[in-house]
């Protein structure tokens, strides 16, 4: 017979209130009952009924006194703690380098993307999610903590016995450049396909950003998602470029709704040495026919929207002193992603997602900056 909740708390001595808290993450739970409530699971072997899990994700996710229909965006990939040593130069092979601080944020870019768009609020209220990979230590409790203060749900199936939460080693020196060390973390296509399961068909604009490192895993189901009528967005590093291929990238845009790249990955994927100019007209050109709008993010230059192998929109960015451009991106593309879902005009859109990357870099940490539409002039 299959062991319920109610055997696990009676075999961990505790009450099946404590048991549901620790399964579900909803309440914090004490580090001595947790521990005997997770023997408890890998001793019985319980899993949480697929049912009630949905039931549960659902409730995770709206929240009580949420607006059913507002527009949700579900966010795949990491949620890890930042660890940001900042160094006078970053150090070479074999050297030894004295940090001014270390200092822990909360990170990830599919985690700052969520958290970006949450934080908007009127009149561009989105209700998000992650879909990550964690466990029940208390680093993960910490991480779904501040996700939720930041108005991010994490879904439960998040939630994995045996793992932790993702850390990423962040160095930045006094100029401003920085190396970026990140864990492997890779959302299992099984809890992929169960999340697409849960869905319903009728509701509000739903919003999927997929972390571009997660895309060779999930990579099967990317013809389901725009049938289940997901707006489907994406941003490119130069590594994503690297990984993914030409040939990936190019299918991708004619899946996705949206395509962010940065400078240097468009000039990469292109293959462009010139300045702005040839490296907008050779984006235009190669996706011409793609389904995708093609964003350019350009730094302190701003940003251009290309549709179709035109521009439809620019945007300068203001001159704004830089103290941590880590997330930046993250922040343009969640924003972007918020008024894209309200279904806001191109031109207007670009306005406030490079206002909101370029505010975003005048505070450290990714998600610290808790930027609303009011202050970025929406």
């Amino acid at each position: 017979m299959r062991p319920t909740l109610r055997d696990v708390a009676r075999h961990a001595g505790v009450s099946v209130g404590t048991a549901s808290n620790v399964v579900t993450g909803r309440r914090g739970v004490g580090a001595q009952a947790r521990a005997r409530v997770e023997a408890a699971i890998a001793e019985l072997g319980y899993r949480p009924d697929p049912a009630g899990r949905a039931l549960i994700a659902r409730r995770h996710v709206m929240g009580r006194g949420v607006d059913p229909d507002r527009p949700r965006l579900t966010c795949v990939g990491y949620l890890c703690a930042d660890l940001m040593a900042r160094v006078d130069v970053l150090p070479h092979r074999d050297d030894r380098a004295m940090a001014r601080t270390i200092e822990r944020f909360l990170g990830g870019r599919a985690a700052n993307v969520a958290a970006t768009a949450a934080g908007l609020g009127a009149p561009l209220p989105v209700t998000a999610e992650v879909l990550t990979v964690l466990g029940w230590d208390a680093e993960s409790d910490w991480a779904v903590e501040a996700m939720r203060t930041a108005g991010v749900a994490v879904h439960p199936s998040s939630r994995v016995q045996g793992k932790r939460l993702s850390r990423c080693l962040i160095l930045v020196e006094a100029s401003g450049h920085r190396t970026i060390v990140n864990e492997p973390l890779q959302v299992a296509p099984a809890v992929f396909t169960a999340w697409l399961e849960e869905l319903t068909a009728a509701g509000p604009p739903h919003g999927l950003y997929l972390q571009a490192d997660q895309l060779d895993a999930l990579w099967p189901h990317l013809p389901e998602l725009a049938a289940r009528g997901l707006v489907l967005a994406t941003h490119l590093a130069v590594d994503d470029v690297h990984r993914l291929g030409t040939e990936r990238i190019d299918a991708l845009a004619g899946r996705a709704d949206l395509l962010v790249l940065g400078t240097a990955a468009a000039r990469v994927l292109v293959g462009a040495d010139g300045g702005r100019a040839h490296l907008v007209a050779a984006l235009a050109e190669r996706f011409e026919g793609a389904r995708a709008a093609v964003v350019l993010t350009l730094g302190v230059e701003g940003a251009v929207w290309l549709e179709a192998g035109a521009v439809v929109a620019e945007a300068t960015a203001p001159a704004i002193a830089a103290v941590d451009t880590t997330g930046a991106g993250d922040t343009f593309t969640g924003c972007l992603l918020a008024a894209r879902l309200h279904r806001v005009d191109p031109a207007r859109a670009l306005r406030v997602a490079v206002a909101a990357a370029s505010q975003s870099v005048a505070t450290a940490g990714a998600q610290t900056h808790r930027l609303t539409a009011a202050a970025i002039g929406f």
